[in-house]
């Protein structure tokens, strides 16, 4: 099985998930405005719940069970694949390939394997290879074309240094990952 082509926001859902079953309301609380995934990738509540839909659709998460809730109807609790946690672990493990995505993509998974207490390392040093090879490819562009595309390679090459300043900053060697459930 080869990995799904998801939206960063179903994926964060389905990593969620993979941590242990739980319920549309919880993962919306993980990731609302200000909370711990929220901060830094927001995803609305309707759109966790049209992401958990999508998820049951592709067969990545199946309902195992309710849960009595005081403010509301019962809330269905949904549980990965066994497939699904797999893809969600290698998916965790690979660096993302386009810079625009570095941003979004790269923390959230950060995020989601601090939150598994993993290593980033390996993420890191690929991350790293990644950015390398960006960055040569701009730079073999960088003096062709006008001013307008130099300077758009040169905004480019400039995102490739804070990307590169970024993974200086996730010190893998001294991280204490703790894990946190919500």
């Amino acid at each position: 099985m080869g990995q799904p082509d998801l939206p960063l926001a179903e994926w964060i859902v389905l990593a969620l998930m993979a941590e242990r079953p739980s319920h549309g309301f919880a993962i919306a609380a993980l990731t609302a405005e200000g909370a711990e995934i929220g901060e830094f990738w927001y995803i609305s509540r309707p759109m966790v719940y049209r992401s958990i839909t999508r998820l049951v659709e592709r067969g990545l998460i199946t309902p195992v069970g309710t849960e009595e809730s005081d403010r509301g109807p019962q809330r269905m609790i949904y549980a990965t694949t066994r497939s699904a946690k797999m893809t969600v672990s290698r998916w965790l493990s690979e660096p993302v390939v386009k810079l625009f995505d570095i941003r979004a993509e790269l923390t959230s998974k950060l995020l989601l394997l601090q939150r598994r207490a993993s290593s980033p390392a390996r993420l890191v040093e690929r991350q790293r290879d990644v950015i390398d090879e960006i960055e040569e490819s701009l730079r073999a562009k960088e003096h062709a074309g006008d001013y307008l595309v130099r300077a758009i390679y040169a905004w480019r090459l400039e995102h490739v240094r804070a990307a590169r300043r970024f993974l200086d900053a996730v010190d893998v060697d001294s991280a204490q990952p703790t894990v946190k459930t919500g």
